[in-house]
């Protein structure tokens, strides 16, 4: 099979980049793949070229997404005529529209991948730019290019499929939930001690993976630190629109010393290795693959109870769920997980027999191979 796979970027802080270079790099070789970025970030394409992978970057300029499309559609179109896949695989919002767009003209079967889930109206309320003309119009073209009898989807959770077929006009019946897979780290490995990695060695470490956006409602976080003495948070995740005002207000709050925040490092399963609690306050996601990472690692988790996190945790068995927004609830958790840590263990067998990468890749390719063939 002849895959071409469309995505914005492989930026390496994203969990949607991760996890597609990791079932790209698990696919069995019967699978020719191709991967085209959209976007000049590219920390990720040498684990796709050491894994066969071809990457072909199309040089736009993130910044002005809104208006690329249409270019980065016809010089999809010019890959898919040297290329001539069987099957696209899309993701991301721009990647999805673009791989749509481009499939469809050239009687190519599509694949797009959807990760946003949860309300529209706390979508519009929590992420910038997603309430303005420019974010409709721009939906409003998402939901044309979906509409198309050549156009399938991988959702990562059922709620994920759901909301997507609401906002694009689309049937449900179209899509397939596949999660995203996450690697099981090895028990025996070496873990650097906290203090390699420039952490403090005496207190609980409350541990976070996700990019600085309003949506992931790190500013919860600072009043857990005020209201849990020894600890330290850890924020792994790349720089957005949140930036500016979380600096702000940890600086306000005095809690400089107590905050690290690193934006890219190899390392992110050795921080997690060394979490008192995985602490995860997102007001919406598409799968919440970090709480998967995390609960692979052996971090316990205390998060906000969105349909997502809901699911990936068996339905909060297996970590510390508290109602969306309720900061109070969120302290108690960290306190009574921090006291018990038992969570720990059975998050990580849950996360081995249901969400290892090994066994869901495999299914990706499956759905794709079923794809290419109708």
């Amino acid at each position: 099979m002849r895959l071409l796979t469309v995505i914005d970027s492989l930026s390496g802080s994203g969990g949607a980049e991760h996890g597609l270079v990791r079932e790209a790099t698990r696919f069995s070789t019967d699978v020719h793949h191709t991967v085209v970025r959209l976007f000049a970030a590219d920390t990720l394409e040498p684990d796709l070229r050491a894994a066969g992978v071809t990457v072909v970057p199309l040089g736009l300029v993130a910044s002005s997404a809104g208006t690329n499309w249409p270019l980065a559609a016809w010089r999809l179109g010019q890959v898919i005529a040297d290329i001539e896949p069987d099957v696209i695989q899309s993701s991301l919002f721009t990647g999805n529209i673009v791989g749509q767009l481009a499939g469809r003209r050239a009687k190519v079967p599509v694949v797009s991948t959807l990760v946003l889930s949860g309300d529209v109206d706390l979508l519009k309320a929590t992420q910038p730019g997603a309430a303005t003309w420019k974010g409709a119009t721009l939906r409003t073209v998402a939901g044309m290019a979906a509409r198309s009898d050549r156009v399938w989807f991988r959702a990562l959770t059922r709620d994920t499929l759901d909301t997507n077929a609401a906002l694009l006009g689309v049937d449900p019946d179209r899509g397939v939930v596949i999660p995203r897979g996450v690697p099981i780290p090895d028990p025996g490995r070496p873990i650097p001690a906290r203090s390699d990695l420039g952490l403090p060695e005496d207190v609980h470490l409350l541990v976070n993976v996700g990019r600085q956006t309003a949506q992931k409602g790190h500013h919860h976080l600072l009043d857990v630190l005020e209201a849990i003495p020894d600890t330290h948070l850890v924020i792994l995740g790349r720089t957005g629109d949140a930036t500016d005002s979380f600096a702000a207000a940890i600086s306000d709050r005095g809690l400089v010393d107590r905050v690290t925040t690193i934006e890219f490092t190899s390392a992110v399963v050795d921080h997690l290795a060394h979490a008192s609690v995985f602490v995860f306050p997102s007001l919406m996601e598409g799968l919440g693959t970090a709480v998967l990472e995390a609960m692979a690692a052996g971090a316990p988790v205390v998060a906000f109870d969105i349909p997502p996190v809901a699911d990936v945790t068996d339905g909060g068995r297996h970590a510390r769920l508290v109602p969306v927004g309720d900061t109070g609830a969120f302290i108690d958790a960290v306190r009574r997980t921090l006291d018990d840590g038992g969570l720990a263990e059975s998050a990580h067998r849950w996360v081995v027999e249901a969400y290892a990468i090994d066994a869901v890749a495999p299914r990706v390719e499956a759905y794709l191979t079923e794809v290419a063939g109708r």
